[in-house]
C-alpha cells in the first residue's frame, strides 16, 4: 500500500513538474557568432523574421552568449525594428549581467560561457510581412572582447504567464 502511494505521488510530481517546465511559446530565434569574440561597434548584427499575425503581441529578447572574462558588469546595446513598410523604431537598452558581487547572472554552459535571455520590448506589430531587428554594441570600446555569439528570441505574450 505504501509502495502504491509513494509511486503515485512520484507521478503527480512528475506530471506537475513537466507542466510547469512546459516550453515556452517561440515564435523565433536565432543566433549569430561574433567573428573572434570581438564584437565591433561598426558591425552591427541583424536578423530578419517574417509576421503573419498582427493580433498576436510578441515579447523579445535579446540572447548574449558572453565568456566568463567579459569585463563588464553590464553591457548596452543600440537597437533599431525596422518594419515592412519601412518604419523604424529604435532605442538604447542597458543590460544587467552580473550581481554586485560579481556572480554572473546568465546560465552557464560548459563552465567559460554565460548565455543571457534578457527581456528588452513587448509589442503587437501592425503590418504583416518582413521585420529587420538589428542590434549594434553600445559600450564604449570599439571592439568589445569576450562577445560570443548575439541573438534574438521572440515568443508570443501569453496573458496568462504574466
Amino acid at each position: 500500500m505504501i509502495k502504491n502511494r509513494t509511486i503515485f505521488f512520484a507521478l503527480v510530481s512528475m506530471l506537475v513538474l513537466l507542466q510547469a517546465c512546459k516550453e515556452e511559446d517561440v515564435y523565433f530565434q536565432k543566433f549569430e557568432t561574433i567573428a573572434d569574440s570581438s564584437w565591433d561597434k561598426d558591425e552591427p548584427v541583424s536578423f530578419d523574421f517574417e509576421i503573419l499575425d498582427t493580433n498576436e503581441i510578441y515579447v523579445f529578447f535579446l540572447n548574449l552568449r558572453i565568456g566568463n572574462d567579459y569585463g563588464y558588469s553590464n553591457y548596452f546595446s543600440f537597437w533599431e525594428l525596422k518594419s515592412p513598410d519601412g518604419r523604424i523604431k529604435t532605442d538604447t537598452s542597458e543590460f544587467i549581467l552580473a550581481k554586485p558581487s560579481g556572480q554572473w547572472l546568465g546560465n552557464t554552459a560548459s563552465g567559460t560561457v554565460i548565455e543571457n535571455n534578457m527581456f528588452f520590448l513587448r509589442k503587437k506589430l501592425p503590418t504583416k510581412g518582413t521585420y529587420t531587428f538589428t542590434f549594434t554594441q553600445g559600450m564604449r570600446e570599439s571592439k568589445l572582447a569576450n562577445i560570443k555569439d548575439v541573438g534574438l528570441k521572440i515568443t508570443r505574450y501569453n496573458e496568462q504567464k504574466k
